[in-house]
Order: structure tokens, then sequence, then C-alpha cells
């Protein structure tokens, strides 16, 4: 699983449901929960971090006209960053079925459109294999990760 590294400035933190809204260098405002593993949520709006966290990904995928029983087996995904110590934070997965728009095999990338209609792009898995058994207009189960944040080191601090 890839582990993606971004820095912005904190917008709102809410310590309860472990959940942080960041306005990115970028521009863009990304809400991500955080993971409990991640202990000091002692940070401020305003304040600026480097955030690292796990991007959401397709872990398992099936035609919809097989059996999803075996999507069950992902309840949680552990996560490693790659030339990095192990984080070994457990991901949580979500069962979605979704239609597929586009897959591209070279990138590994699958838009699809969910039940209320919305349009997403995911990463798949590399333990997904045989890419070209999917076709747009097909519907799919998928287990998919949640982005989660794993570290969150003050901009000061950043390494």
């Amino acid at each position: 699983m890839d582990i993606t590294k971004v820095t912005g400035t904190i917008e709102k933190i809410d310590a309860d449901k472990h959940v942080m809204t960041m306005k990115l260098d970028n521009g863009k405002k990304k809400t991500l929960r955080v993971d409990k593993s991640v202990k000091d949520l002692g940070f401020t709006p305003g304040e600026r971090v480097q955030v690292s966290y796990a991007q959401e990904i397709i872990v398992m995928a099936e035609r919809s006209d097989k059996s999803a029983a075996q999507l069950g087996k992902y309840g949680a995904v552990d996560v490693e960053a790659e030339g990095e110590k192990p984080a070994l934070v457990k991901v949580d997965t979500s069962e979605i079925i979704g239609r597929i728009v586009s897959i591209d095999p070279m990138k590994r990338r699958l838009r699809f459109e969910d039940s209320d209609g919305k349009k997403r792009t995911v990463k798949l898995s590399y333990r997904i294999k045989n890419l070209d058994r999917f076709k747009p207009g097909e519907t799919i189960n998928m287990a998919i990760t949640d982005e989660t944040i794993v570290e969150v080191v003050p901009l000061d601090f950043a390494r």
C-alpha cells in the first residue's frame, strides 16, 4: 500500500472522531481519518504540518456475477511504507459495489460509479491479477481501504 506525504495547514480537528481537515499546499482541501496509533492530536487549526497517509486502494475485486464471500476476509490491511520503518497500521476496508467506467491496467487505476452515482478513481492493489478480465460497464464487488493518516509532524520538525 502506498504512503503519501503532503504538507499543509490544519483547518479543523475533531479529536473525538479522529478526523483532521487540512488545506494542502497545492490549494486543495482534504479531510482524512487519523489512525488511533497517532497518539498526539494536540495540534491546532492554523498549524502547518506534514502528514503521511495511506491512500485509498482497491485490495480485492470480483465481477458481481462471482461470490462476494471472499471479500469479507479483508477486514483490515497492514500498511508498510516502502523503504521506511513498517508502520504496521491496520487500515479498515469497506465493501462497495460499483460499475466500471474505465480501467488503466498500466497505471493500475480503476474509475467506477458507486450506487449513489458518484464517480471515483482508485488505485488497484498488486494483489489483483488479470486486470484484462474487468471491462467498462461491468458491475464489480470491491474491498476498498480507507484513506488514513498514519503520522502527523509539525512542519518545523518535518523530515
